[in-house]
């Protein structure tokens, strides 16, 4: 009789499966296996049938392979391109052809690679997403989200948020400061945690300041602001601010000169001169000093737009009738006071 693998014996099969082969029969088995796939789902298959006829029996018992071979090959009958055996002669149990071995060999390694992939799906779905950390030192820098929120962050600040920034909100801590434009979206509210306060916000812009161990601020420049903490809660609108401590939201007047770091634009109407220098330095990341104390109450009615420090600080001088001094990287604003 012919059969599906002409450069190989029945006999040599029924050995290698029973584990009687000589070395030099298993090497020839083992070469002919490596010829083709094919070769080695017709293995298999042959394998099913041996085990399914309970040929294997005890290991302590002499395996007469050949005779158990004979048996199964005897309820076999080939057919081009399939195997089959006898439904009535094996049991029920038994797979009725080659072509459905090969199928239902196929069938389960489809079914254990969909599993494979749903539970890495799973794993992807259910493991949290890589946080994203953007972070200035001695500089400031702009950095859009990837749903087009734009973020100014001034010196020494950092914002971190999840990769992609995915889900219900659009949650992102803050250290330092920064001054946030929102892409609206009424669906998804933006949130910002910045030392355990918590701002909230459809779409607007405003600045954020939350350095350490310092009260946080809050500043919006359009639209409106949900600010909390430790239950207490307040709504800002455009040109109002806050500032946050642990028990308490105070308002504040609104200081546009704030923002001052983003835009290099300052505008004081009748300011006294230590909060027009206490601008000046947060603005520009400057030591600028009075020299006397009573300086302090000098008032500035003046608009810089993104004028350098030192043409701003000669121009203050000038106007008060006052010296600028500088000393290595500090600047002194000095004189008998404001006349």
């Amino acid at each position: 009789m012919k059969t599906p693998h002409e450069n190989i014996s029945d006999e040599l099969l029924a050995r290698y499966l029973g584990q009687t082969a000589s070395e030099s029969e298993i090497n020839l088995v083992t070469t002919w296996l490596k010829e083709s796939p094919q070769n080695q789902a017709e293995l298999e298959g042959y394998r099913i049938i041996w085990e399914s006829s309970a040929a294997k029996t005890s290991a302590t018992r002499k395996i007469d392979t050949d005779a158990a071979w004979n048996k199964i090959h005897s309820k076999m009958k080939y057919v081009p391109n399939s195997l089959e055996i006898s439904v009535t002669e094996i049991p029920v149990t038994a797979y009725p052809s080659w072509t459905r071995n090969f199928r239902s060999i196929g069938i389960a390694a489809a079914v254990s690679l969909l599993a494979i992939a749903c539970g890495w799906y799973f794993i992807q779905i259910t493991k949290s997403p890589e946080m994203v950390l953007v972070s200035t030192q001695n500089a400031t820098q702009e950095t859009v989200l990837p749903d087009g929120t734009k973020i100014f962050l001034n010196y020494n600040s950092s914002v971190s948020y999840p990769e992609g920034l995915t889900g219900d909100s659009r949650a992102v801590t803050l250290k330092g400061e920064a001054f946030f434009d929102v892409k609206p979206d009424a669906s998804r509210p933006f949130l910002i945690e910045a030392n355990g306060t918590t701002v909230r916000v459809l779409g607007t812009s405003f600045n954020v300041k939350a350095y350490a161990d310092k009260p946080v601020r809050v500043d919006v420049a359009t639209g409106k602001v949900g600010v909390s903490k430790n239950g207490h809660k307040i709504e800002l609108t455009k040109g109002e601010s806050a500032q946050v401590s642990n028990d308490t939201i105070q308002s504040l007047r609104a200081n546009s000169n704030l923002f001052g770091y983003r835009t290099q634009v300052y505008d004081f109407n009748a300011v006294n001169l230590a909060e027009v220098v206490s601008s000046i330095r947060e603005g520009y990341h400057a030591d600028v000093r009075l020299a006397k104390s009573s300086l302090s109450e000098c008032r500035l009615t003046i608009r810089f737009e993104k004028e350098p420090l030192d043409a701003t600080l000669a121009v203050i001088a000038e106007t008060l009738d006052l010296e600028l001094r500088k000393e290595g990287n500090t600047y002194w604003l000095e004189g008998n006071g404001c006349k």
